[in-house]
């Protein structure tokens, strides 16, 4: 299979550098440093071209984040606190396990472009010889919360009579799959599909394949 490349982001014609106070200032250096790891590949981007498109001197960069490695973890964390906030909408709307399921799904549209760039930086990183211990625990634990949420969703909703009876672990690590494989597929494809796919997703799990008959 062809090596998946992300979009190159536009980050011509800049606009004049702007006073920002410290907490939103290391939040855009996040959001950059995404984008140029997704767009290259980590190994080939320097922590003076993220300080280039930041729009700051190559020294400031440091008063942030130690080292590349640092803007690694932070970047892939920054992202995976957005998905963090969907994990308790079922609470926040008072929803039944079967609704909450698709609203979890659905809630990935919206911050698609992120987790695109995510899902790309994750893939490059598993295949290179970089090895960082806390990287590495980001990564799993992101996963783990993920299949973690999906067995008790399912599991409620069996309990429920929502759902028919199945395998929960089997059952959610096939969502889980599905979903990365949607972004990666935007990716290897160019056919920026994951608004229908995902409710292709959604259909699935409302359909006869996890329903009671």
């Amino acid at each position: 299979m062809a090596r998946v490349r992300a979009k190159e982001p536009d980050l011509g014609d800049r606009p004049a550098r702007k006073r920002l106070a410290p907490a939103a200032r290391a939040e855009h250096i996040l959001a950059i440093t995404l984008q140029l790891f997704a767009a290259r590949n980590y190994n080939t981007v320097s922590m003076r071209d993220i300080a280039e498109a930041c729009g700051i001197n190559a020294g400031l960069i440091y008063y942030y984040y130690e080292n590349k490695d640092e803007l690694l973890r932070r970047a892939l964390a920054h992202a995976i606190e957005q998905l963090h906030l969907g994990y308790d909408i079922g609470q926040r709307h008072n929803l039944n396990p079967a609704q909450e399921l698709t609203a979890w799904l659905q809630m990935h549209v919206p911050i698609a472009p992120m987790l695109t760039s995510m899902a790309k930086i994750m893939a490059d990183y598993a295949v290179s010889s970089i090895r960082d211990e806390k990287t590495d625990q980001l990564i799993m634990a992101f996963y783990s919360r993920e299949q973690n949420f999906l067995e008790d969703c399912l599991s409620r909703g069996i309990t429920q009579k929502l759902f028919r009876p199945v395998d929960v672990v089997q059952t959610a690590r096939a969502f889980s799959l599905q979903l990365d494989g949607i972004f990666y597929a935007s990716q290897a494809r160019g056919d920026e599909r994951i608004a229908q796919d995902i409710a292709s997703l959604c259909a699935i799990a409302e359909g006869p394949a996890l329903t009671p008959p």
